[in-house]
């Protein structure tokens, strides 16, 4: 009968990991759809609080949560499934209610996990595996799900799920209760098959102050398609001849009303972008950021016949292909490659010379774990800025399309220090550089829109000086459209001026390096949110050991390794966009490698300590692996960023594989030695620490750099090494 309940246990464990992973990942795309993006990751981050707050109910249950363990799974199947329709359907209602609205099945589920292995404190390890091994499929399965599905249809499909196995095995439920059972299995499954979302309007999304056409109600929707890494629409204004594509509800996007006839798009020849392409060669030019298209009918007009137009969101494609009989098709054209690639990417693969390369507007709104923004963060670094110029020709150009000063003058430092790198004299920088600021676009006022000293600016840059025949020409090119020459080499230098007007804020306008990369970071304080965050985790931390008689070895310890492993896990993840080109493949590979192998280390775990007494080898381990593989990653960035994508997954998971081999292992070891009570504490403050874990990472990446935040991962790694012994023998006192 015992093996029969532990099996059980073993399914519902992993059941109860996989689904909380995919739903991790399901609220990074949700919340970017809703929220401002700064706070994307606070929100994500409060609601798995509740996988803390989950231990410590189990600890208080004295064992009733387990008795009832069945039951707890199918609450926690409909608490997910209310939670995700609730969000989905009522109207905008800002951070706090999302994060406790989510708070909610992190709490049940964590509950179950923490319950299951307070129970089962002979079979930990096992149960620790299945646990592990749970949520790195589900990091793997969540990227597939919900690009084969919506992002809603992959929760209700899973809630639907866990609900029919709770539903087996509850075997005292009554005809009411049962009945009720199957009427949610069964409305559950239908939104599987006719997803109640293509009939439901997404309330929390058209009402969000973040959606660019909140109050715009003349604004149609004729397109929709939402996956794992972004939710993109176009919209239809009415105006006969612009589509708008938007990511998240932002980031605009023009889509041209076009035929196949440039004259009928002979306005953006009065744009800045326009000027970007003039008295250079016309052979060859890549655009990254090609949204709607409007860059590529701007190069074709200017006399470029090959163009490589790069987007990250292939979505962006679709929708102008679905488009065709209003855009014309415009990727799809002679001439035009539409590739889907981060744009650094791409520039570090291809092996063509451009005569121009164009980054318009490329950031988007979404800014998470899984969103665009890590990847285009990378796009503004000094070590990027020399990779495009390497991919000029001679007289090519890189310019940049802007959205502000702040953004303006956080490249043109960046570009200032590769200029000099590459050997051009301090004063003789500003001649290889000039800037267009923008008045007017498409016929509409912008200059100053949200309280701005330069609106939409444009930043070209050039490997060789400006002779004073084309700057005079580029000047007088911009005033004949109305665009206003902020700096034009030689002739008209006004950049000194809006530096100043800048100096008086408190704004980093310092140059990003790849370690660190976080170019939409402009202020020099740290975010006072995340530091009352963290303090409040340790604080409630504390109240649980202080009222509960829980050791301070046992505190340090499993607080030791959540705050560790998040550290080094997180940070990863960021430090594997590089060399493997996008965020949704680094998140997969970091969480589903680490977690895996995790869980076979914690399965041999037993075998690597014999004596309390000795220190513990697999903590140094993952100390010295987390530095080996931090410099290992730079060689692999160098070295096989050409490779096939396949190639450099299977050699990230080499990499990998046995730093999760080895950190699967402190854990279950710490909690073998507890009593059963104690169990479920630890668990509920090493949740805790997990999520304090994540925010510091940010911290420290955010003011330190990414070699930095992977560092004092390492560190703790090895303070707990040197001083386990000791914490050891007083948990178990």
């Amino acid at each position: 009968m015992f093996g029969i309940i532990r099996q059980k246990d073993i399914v519902i464990t992993f059941c109860t990991a996989f689904v909380l992973l995919v739903y991790e990942v399901f609220l990074s795309r949700f919340f970017s759809a809703v929220l401002d993006h700064n706070f994307v990751f606070l929100a994500i981050s409060l609601a798995t609080l509740g996988t803390g707050l989950g231990g410590y109910i189990a600890y208080r249950s004295a064992g009733r949560v387990y008795q009832l363990r069945f039951i707890w799974l199918g609450s926690f199947a409909v608490v997910l499934l209310l939670t995700v329709s609730l969000m989905y359907t009522v109207p905008f209602r800002g951070i706090w209610f999302y994060a406790v609205t989510a708070f909610l099945p992190f709490c049940v589920g964590g509950t179950i996990l923490a319950a299951i292995i307070q129970s089962q404190r002979q079979h930990i390890h096992a149960v620790y595996f299945s646990d592990m091994i749970g949520a790195g499929l589900g990091a793997i399965s969540s990227i597939w799900l919900m690009n084969v599905m919506d992002p809603v249809r992959t929760i209700y499909w899973l809630g639907a799920a866990v609900l029919l196995i709770s539903f087996f095995w509850m075997n005292t439920l009554r005809l009411p209760q049962k009945i009720s059972c199957v009427l949610v299995i069964l409305i559950a499954a239908y939104t599987f098959i006719e997803p109640f979302s293509k009939d439901t309007f997404f309330r929390a999304f058209t009402t969000s102050p973040n959606h660019i056409f909140k109050n715009n109600k003349d604004v149609k929707p004729v397109f929709s398609e939402w996956n794992s890494l972004a939710k993109t629409d176009v919209y239809d204004a009415g105006d006969g001849q612009l589509l708008y594509i938007t990511i998240d509800g932002g980031a605009v996007s023009p889509i041209s009303k076009y035929n196949g006839n440039l004259k009928e798009v002979d306005y953006l020849t009065h744009t800045t972008s326009y000027l970007a392409f003039q008295d250079i060669p016309k052979e060859l030019a890549l655009i990254i950021g090609a949204g709607g298209g409007q860059e590529v009918l701007t190069a074709q007009m200017a006399g470029f016949k090959q163009i490589d137009a790069v987007d990250i969101n292939d979505d962006s494609f679709k929708a102008v292909h679905k488009m065709s009989t209003f855009s014309g098709d415009v990727f799809q054209q002679q001439g035009v490659s539409a590739i889907v690639s981060d744009g650094r990417s791409f520039i570090r693969q291809t092996k063509n010379q451009y005569n121009i390369i164009y980054l318009s507007l490329v950031k988007k709104k979404s800014e998470n774990g899984l969103g665009v923004a890590l990847t285009e963060n990378y796009l503004f670094t000094q070590e990027a800025i020399r990779e495009y110029m390497q991919k000029l020709e001679l007289r090519g150009r890189l310019v940049f399309l802007l959205h502000d000063e702040n953004e303006l003058l956080k490249v043109e430092n960046a570009a200032e220090k590769v200029l000099q790198a590459q050997g051009v004299p301090i004063n003789q920088i500003n001649d290889h550089m000039a800037v267009i600021g923008t008045y007017q676009h498409l016929g509409h006022v912008v200059w100053g829109m949200n309280k701005t000293v330069i609106t939409r600016p444009l930043l070209i840059i050039s490997p060789e000086p400006f002779t004073l025949s084309t700057a005079q020409h580029l000047k007088s090119e911009a005033e004949s459209i109305q665009q206003i020459p902020i700096h034009v080499p030689l002739i008209a230098d006004h950049m000194n001026e809006m530096k100043g007007s800048l100096k008086h804020k408190n704004v980093d306008l310092s140059a990003n390096r790849d370690d660190k990369p976080f170019f939409y970071q402009k202020t020099r304080e740290v975010p006072k949110s995340l530091i009352l965050l963290i303090s409040i985790i340790f604080v409630i931390s504390v109240c649980f050991i202080r009222r509960n008689r829980l050791s301070y070895g046992s505190f340090v310890y499993v607080s030791g390794l959540g705050i560790g492993f998040m550290v080094i896990e997180t940070t990863l993840v960021q430090r594997f966009i590089l060399p493997l080109g996008h965020p949704t493949y680094a998140f997969v590979l970091v969480l589903s490698i680490l977690l895996i192998a995790g869980g076979i280390g914690s399965i041999v775990a037993p075998r690597w300590f014999s004596n309390r007494s000795r220190r513990y080898t697999p903590l140094l381990w993952v100390a010295v692996l987390t530095i080996a593989i931090n410099l290992f990653i730079t060689w692999y960035d160098q070295q096989m960023f050409y490779m096939p994508i396949l190639y450099r997954l299977i050699g990230g998971a080499l990499i990998l594989t046995p730093l999760g081999f080895f950190g699967g292992m402190p854990l279950p070891l710490g909690l073998s030695l507890l009593s059963d009570q104690q169990i479920g504490l630890s668990w509920a403050i090493n949740g805790l620490m997990t999520v304090a874990g994540s925010l510091l990472s940010v911290l420290i990446s955010l003011n330190w750099g990414i070699t930095a935040a992977l560092g004092i991962g390492s560190f703790i790694y090895g303070l707990l090494y040197l001083l386990q012994p000791r914490l050891i023998i007083a948990s178990s006192a």
